[in-house]
């Protein structure tokens, strides 16, 4: 089967720094969480400022700038390790090279699986051909741009043999990106016997949203220091309010990926 073409990032066509990048993020945001959390607690005590009110905002801060942070290291990841291949009978295939190494377990097989990829990633820049283990796109259900990417929809065939939905990424300024987007926007064309759905997503991402507002309240009238409900229902309302934020949270997610 010949290679007719190969989009890969920049960073990945040059040299790839997939793992010393990744694993170097990971522990950077770690020691800045630490960091923040120590100089912000002296700080507080030195200052004599209230430190119950003060640590859980501290705690709110770091965690939320660690959460951004880890968002935006997982997206440059995915963008180094997603590969698209058309061959010259035409066929499209695409692959997320993590999958190929065990990235589980532990610190050891984490730090081993990321490595095993880089490798892979800089072997597969030196000589370029089509995986065993690359999905081949038969289909494109939908193209979503967003800011810095965009989300495709695609039915795709695993080298088992089996086919599924599969959501990958396109991110802006990979080299002869329009090329792929046309070959994309081709096989789009050619899935319109597939029936779409009516997307009811919004509507379960408002229901979510009323849900956990409703627990919240139910959460602020039966905490002890309000005391107008049972204090019993407090506990259980909590729960169902973070479980009312995940479903939001996850169908925003598939919303946003256009799935």
């Amino acid at each position: 089967m010949g290679l007719k073409q190969i989009w890969m990032s920049r960073d990945t066509r040059r040299k790839s720094r997939y793992g010393q990048r990744t694993l170097g993020g990971i522990f950077g945001i770690a020691a800045l969480a630490l960091v923040l959390i120590v100089v912000g607690t002296v700080l507080g005590f030195s200052m004599g400022w209230p430190m119950e009110v003060f640590s859980l905002v501290l705690c709110v801060g770091v965690t939320a700038l660690g959460i951004g942070l880890a968002v935006g290291l997982s997206r440059r990841s995915l963008e180094d390790t997603t590969v698209f291949f058309l061959t010259e009978e035409d066929r499209l295939f695409v692959m997320d090279a993590k999958r190929l190494s065990y990235h589980g377990g532990n610190v050891l097989s984490y730090v081993g699986g990321t490595l095993e990829t880089q490798q892979f990633l800089r072997t597969l820049a030196r000589s370029p051909g089509v995986p065993a283990g690359a999905d081949e796109i038969l289909g494109v259900e939908g193209i979503k741009e967003n800011g810095s990417h965009y989300a495709l929809s695609c039915r795709v065939r695993h080298p088992n043999r089996r086919v599924i939905r599969r959501t990958y990424f396109l991110f802006k300024g990979m080299e002869d990106q329009e090329l792929l987007l046309r070959q994309l926007e081709r096989r789009e064309r050619g899935i319109g016997s597939l029936e779409m759905g009516e997307n009811r997503k919004p509507l379960w991402i408002l229901l979510s949203v009323l849900a956990c507002g409703v627990f919240a309240i139910l959460c602020v009238l039966s905490h002890p220091a309000v005391g107008r409900l049972p204090q019993s229902i407090y506990f259980p309302c909590l729960g169902g309010a973070f479980v009312c934020l995940c479903c939001g949270v996850w169908f925003g997610i598939r919303q946003h990926r256009g799935e």
